[in-house]
């Protein structure tokens, strides 16, 4: 608060404590007037000379005084002592209080639970009687059964998906021809990248083309074929595991060995094979003429 600030509510408190006792006296004036009333006008004159002289002696009443006089029951109902009441609360100190509600403890040590205290041995049954359900003896607490978790399936089968793709692979390959046929990576002899290979389903014409990928990924290996239908380039991925592919030849080897495992820039109208229709027509006549008749 500021100096100026102090200083004006310093003269309005002063101010307001005058009034106050100056209401006072005049009061007081009156009530004394009123009971020698009866009295002759001598007594009376002294009254007013003696009030007259207290009043003279009111401003240089003390603080105390003046807080003695707002305890009254009397001057409390004055209109005067109640602003003074309500700037005395305004200058009093406020004791500082904590607030309780916001705090929170934390404890670090941990309490055991105390055991249960048994009943002494040998007690009278009228004595258990007057004891809780809870507290009888038949009511203590009870072993808690506690079960073996069941077995793991996992350790029963430690990798799962291995062991579906090997079941799988004795259904569809069990001899593993066709598995060793695209491993190129381990087989000499299989398939690469670049051959001309003709895959012949149960149901359906055969389809030939040209080797662009090779993809191993065990049960679902597959292997892209490109060909030319009626002038319009066509690619095929084939599943080699499928249950409706019937056989799988190898009709002309790369004639090289090509650089990359996936020849996608066959697509390209410059390096494109084109219709390898006829390569494969050839193959056939040869393999007739070699086993001779009209067997496939």
């Amino acid at each position: 608060m500021a100096r100026d600030d102090v200083a004006r509510v310093w003269s309005i408190n002063s101010q307001q404590q005058r009034t106050v006792t100056q209401q006072t006296v005049f009061n007081g004036q009156q009530n004394v007037d009123a009971r020698e009333r009866g009295g002759g006008e001598e007594s009376r004159g002294t009254n007013v000379e003696a009030w007259r002289k207290f009043c003279r002696s009111a401003p240089k009443l003390n603080a105390d005084f003046v807080n003695s006089l707002s305890n009254i029951t009397t001057m409390a109902a004055l209109p005067t002592m109640r602003q003074l009441g309500c700037l005395r609360t305004l200058l009093k100190t406020q004791e500082a209080v904590q607030p309780q509600i916001g705090r929170r403890f934390i404890s670090s040590i941990y309490s055991q639970r105390p055991e249960r205290v048994p009943l002494p041995p040998n007690l009278p049954k009228q004595f258990l009687s007057q004891l809780p359900e809870r507290m009888q003896p038949e009511n203590g607490p009870k072993p808690v059964k506690v079960y073996p978790p069941p077995p793991s399936a996992r350790l029963a089968c430690k990798d799962p998906v291995a062991s579906v793709t090997d079941s799988q692979m004795t259904v569809l390959d069990p001899k593993g021809d066709r598995k060793a046929l695209f491993d190129y990576r381990r087989n000499a002899r299989s398939v690469k990248p670049g051959d001309i290979v003709r895959v012949t389903f149960k149901n359906g014409d055969p389809f030939n083309g040209v080797v662009l990928s090779i993809k191993l990924r065990g049960i679902d290996t597959s292997v892209l074929l490109r060909n030319e239908l009626t002038r319009v380039g066509v690619e095929m991925s084939v599943k080699i595991f499928n249950p409706n592919i019937q056989s799988v030849e190898i009709v002309q080897r790369a004639m090289r060995k090509p650089r990359r495992a996936r020849l996608f820039y066959m697509r390209s109208r410059k390096h494109d094979r084109r219709s390898v229709e006829n390569v494969v027509a050839a193959y056939i006549r040869q393999k007739r003429a070699f086993l001779g008749g009209n067997k496939r």
